[in-house]
């Protein structure tokens, strides 16, 4: 990707220039006795949009496949202003794209299974009918292995370098060279897809627990410190000693989510080699002291968690663990953030916080994302790669300071985490997030096996997967090969 150069070194190389031209010899000034007026000059503050090119696409109507969701945020403009701060914010946006660049922004919005036919339909048709798309991660990248995606590294005009991408979590979804999916501040669905710990400040009082802001900064949020609060929160409010609807519970997740526990605190499944190609080793020490943790603190005893608690009747296709959460009957709850949204009207204080890492030695918290992220594939069919390239730059650009600001402190989604701690907190989730790609390409239906067990409570996990062995590193090289023979 080429680098343009940015207007700081520009304006040291006008001042050089300037002050190289005081040094000839200038005409004779008639003296008048009067001291010259001073008039310093005035030079406009740098900006982050400096190095964006300047460009003039004549009315060109920049076509974009959007993804709508049924848990996350996903306008990417609607046709007027709402009244909704983000819904505007994104309106506005739109229009200062289109008249920088001289652009009309058309946008078709469809459920994932219509964006997916729709890619899977004119692609391999040869029809340019779309610029840009955005799809659940997993689908994406399915097209990227059907050849149906262009490479970014193939695209000058973008620069993943930029602070409006998240390079981490692009080069998380990365195989080899070729990147085929991308995350930024353009689209919000990502961000929606971050798992962190939502937790019930009025049951963590009641109990005199430790702070868990206090800890996380402390850097001493760790599983251990989790699981004795969780211990902690458990009880059989009615005394009839068994677990129902009307006890109080140490944590509600979804058996689809807990691997995002395992992510956090650094269990991972694959490693990459210096190539950036994924590799089965097996289960490593840590991934089992990690899962044996969570097994016996968490899983073991079903009735820790609120997924399983007894006597729920359905309303109104309500679940169970999100009803618990918004009566106040949960200490911990494990969702996507775009779910989270589900709290907006409870009426108790919440918090959020990282997952937690494995121990206090661990570095940094780590922040799992769901592979259905919403991320941005460019359809092979697109005629001019460079141009869309720019316009993409422009979008996450003018995003960066209007759109992801107003998404962080100030939309519906996050008028619950009115503490200041807490929007801190959605920082740090976001600054080192990761996807696992054994959940992306489900190789060997190893993700979906490990957390099965997981979530069943089951301790023998290294000879079940191993019976998978085969089938895993045979869906690497499938996947790998796949990739290869696209980009020859």
């Amino acid at each position: 990707m080429k680098h343009r150069i940015s207007a700081s070194i520009a304006a040291a190389l006008l001042i050089s220039a300037l002050a190289s031209c005081g040094d000839a010899a200038s005409p004779e000034t008639k003296d008048t006795g009067t001291a010259p007026a001073v008039t310093e000059a005035v030079t406009a503050a740098p900006t982050i949009y400096d190095d964006l090119p300047k460009e003039d696409y004549g009315g060109y109507e920049f076509r974009v496949l959007n993804n709508t969701s049924n848990f996350a945020y996903t306008n990417f403009g609607l046709e007027g202003q709402t009244g909704e701060a983000l819904d505007d914010v994104i309106f506005e946006r739109n229009a200062k794209v289109e008249e920088a660049l001289n652009i009309k922004l058309v946008i078709t919005d469809m459920g994932w299974e219509d964006n997916q036919k729709a890619i899977n339909t004119a692609v391999p048709a040869g029809e340019d009918a779309y610029d840009i798309y955005f799809n659940e991660l997993h689908f994406v990248l399915g097209q990227a292995l059907n050849g149906y995606l262009l490479d970014y590294t193939d695209i000058d005009s973008f620069n993943f370098d930029n602070v409006w991408w998240n390079k981490n979590a692009i080069e998380s979804a990365s195989i080899g060279e070729s990147i085929y999916a991308a995350f930024g501040d353009l689209h919000l669905m990502y961000y929606e897809c971050f798992f962190p710990i939502v937790f019930n400040k009025q049951i963590l009082n009641n109990l005199d627990l430790d702070d868990p802001y206090q800890l996380v900064n402390d850097g001493k949020w760790t599983l251990d410190a989790m699981m004795t609060m969780m211990m902690a929160a458990k009880q059989d409010v009615d005394g009839d000693g068994k677990w129902t609807v009307a006890d109080q519970y140490p944590i509600g997740v979804w058996e689809h989510n807990v691997n995002g526990l395992l992510v956090s605190a650094g269990a991972d499944v694959l490693t990459k080699n210096k190539d950036n190609i994924p590799v089965w080793e097996g289960l490593d020490e840590h991934f089992i002291n990690v899962y044996d943790k969570l097994v016996a603190s968490a899983f073991a005893d079903k009735t820790n968690n609120v997924a399983n608690a007894a006597g729920f009747k359905s309303e109104n296709g309500s679940e169970v663990l999100h009803v618990m959460m918004q009566e106040g009957k949960v200490l911990f709850y494990i969702e996507p953030l775009g779910s989270v949204k589900k709290m907006r009207d409870v009426d108790y204080e919440i918090g959020v916080v990282p997952m937690p890492k494995y121990d206090e030695a661990q570095k940094e918290y780590r922040s799992y994302i769901y592979h259905g992220a919403g991320s941005m594939g460019i359809p092979k069919t697109n005629s001019d790669p460079e141009r869309t390239g720019v316009i993409c730059e422009y979008l996450a650009a003018y995003s960066h300071e209007t759109v992801r600001e107003t998404y962080f402190n100030e939309t519906l989604d996050f008028k619950y985490i009115q503490d200041e701690e807490g929007q801190k907190m959605l920082d740090i989730i976001f600054a080192n997030g990761t996807v696992d790609l054994t959940a992306v390409y489900g190789w060997g239906t190893a993700m979906t096996t490990i957390r099965g067990q997981l979530f069943k409570g089951k301790t023998d996990i290294v000879s079940v997967v191993e019976k998978r062995a085969a089938k895993i590193e045979s869906g690497i090289a499938d996947t790998v090969e796949a990739l290869a023979n696209v980009e020859g």
